[in-house]
């Protein structure tokens, strides 16, 4: 995430007029900076980096466009939007799953908060298929053999576009193959499912792309049932930026001189010292980090946001 080489920074702006902060160089622990290639003999280096967090860079950072999602969880989050409760449930093997906190859906720049919660988990057989991309026409079987898509039960494409995420890898040249498990609680909904082993479904087309699936293995799998809940958090990038920051950002204010001049110099490169850490910069490590021993994502300092990367 780099700043616009057009910004004046705080620490060039320190530059021209010959720095601060020399004196507090001459603290115990070394205040000044030192290089990434230089080297903490005998213990380890400390490092702060902050960069310009743009609403839109945090945008990018936190949250998925509705677009994004794969497809089982992005269809349910669709329809939980539609709903005055902002609730929706759907039930599968392929379950909404969001794997992201944030999602960013329009007409205009509505930002949302997903809760995901399942219950009704219950155990079943799935059928789990290898699946082969445009398959080379001479390995294909006449074409009456070769099915449309849009010719199999509706639970069984829920199942291939579930297993995909996003039907348009479909024509990625990287992506060349994928697994489907098809997967049934309800007797009749897997009495016609046309992938049941023995059954002879082998190729398909689908958006005119040739597919070759194979059986793999039959194993127990779960079923559950999902329910995606929304909640609208901010209505605009900047908006959004400030619910974050609120969340997970630390506001570094009422800084004496020495912590100051790390931040300062942190803002424009890498800050870094070797242990032991002089106080300024170590009782400035202790406000950024969590207690899960990481560091908070979003640092607000003299009234401006920036990304955090503390190790």
């Amino acid at each position: 995430m780099n700043r616009p080489p057009t910004e004046i920074t705080r620490r060039r702006a320190l530059r021209a007029i010959g720095g601060v902060g020399t004196a507090a160089a001459a603290l115990s622990g070394c205040l000044s900076p030192i290089s990434r290639s230089d080297r903490c003999p005998g213990s380890d280096e400390g490092t702060l980096d902050l960069d310009d967090a743009t609403a839109t860079g945090v945008s990018n950072e936190f949250s998925t466009p509705l677009d994004g999602l794969p497809h089982a969880t992005r269809v349910t989050v669709a329809d939980a939007l539609e709903t005055e409760p902002g609730d929706a449930t759907a039930r599968g093997y392929y379950r909404p799953d969001p794997r992201t906190e944030y999602v960013v859906a329009g007409p205009g720049a509505g930002y949302y908060r997903l809760r995901v919660t399942e219950r009704d988990r219950v155990r079943t057989t799935g059928y789990e298929y290898a699946v082969e991309i445009d398959i080379d026409d001479s390995a294909l079987p006449d074409r009456g053999a070769v099915r449309s898509v849009a010719e199999i039960p509706a639970h069984d494409r829920d199942s291939l576009r579930g297993a995909i995420g996003n039907p348009g890898l479909l024509h990625a040249p990287h992506y060349t193959s994928f697994s489907v498990v098809f997967a049934y609680e309800d007797a009749d909904a897997r009495d016609r499912s046309v992938f049941i082993p023995g059954r002879d479904t082998r190729y398909l087309e689908w958006d005119g792309v040739p597919l070759r699936l194979t059986f793999e293995e039959r194993r127990t799998v779960t079923i559950a049932s999902a329910t995606v809940n929304t909640e609208r958090v901010a209505t605009s990038p900047d908006g959004f930026r400030e619910h974050v920051g609120e969340r997970r950002g630390v506001v570094l204010d009422s800084l004496p001189p020495e912590q100051r001049d790390v931040v300062n110099r942190a803002i424009d490169g890498t800050y870094a010292e070797c242990e032991p850490y002089s106080e300024p910069f170590g009782d400035l490590r202790d406000r950024l980090s969590t207690r899960d021993g990481g560091a908070a994502p979003l640092v607000r300092y003299d009234g401006d946001w920036y990304f955090c990367q503390l190790s």
